[in-house]
C-alpha cells in the first residue's frame, strides 16, 4: 500500500481547509445568535492559519522575505488576540 499522496503540504492544506470550514461555521453561528461583531475566535484561527501558510511557503522554498512577512502577520494577529483576551479578563 503506497501513501505517496500523504505529504506534509497535503496535510497542511487539509488542516487549512478544516480551519476555513470552522471559521465559516463560527461566523454562521454568530449571525444566527444575532451578534453583530466578529466571533471571538477569529483572530486565533487567523494567526494559526497564517503560521500554517508560512510553513507551506517555507516547504515550497519561497523567498525568505515573504515567509518572514507572513510570520510577522501571524505574530500581529496573535498579539491582537492576546490583547483582547487579556483586556476582557481585566474588566
Amino acid at each position: 500500500m503506497s501513501y505517496d499522496w500523504l505529504s506534509i503540504p497535503f496535510l497542511v492544506d487539509a488542516i487549512l481547509f478544516g480551519m476555513a470550514l470552522e471559521a465559516l461555521w463560527l461566523f454562521w453561528r454568530h449571525r444566527q445568535r444575532g451578534l453583530a461583531a466578529v466571533p471571538p475566535l477569529t483572530l486565533h484561527l487567523l494567526s494559526g492559519a497564517l503560521l500554517l501558510f508560512a510553513m507551506k511557503l517555507a516547504l515550497a522554498a519561497a523567498p525568505a522575505s515573504l515567509t518572514a512577512s507572513v510570520l510577522g502577520l501571524a505574530g500581529i494577529s496573535h498579539f491582537w488576540e492576546m490583547r483582547r483576551a487579556l483586556s476582557s479578563h481585566s474588566d
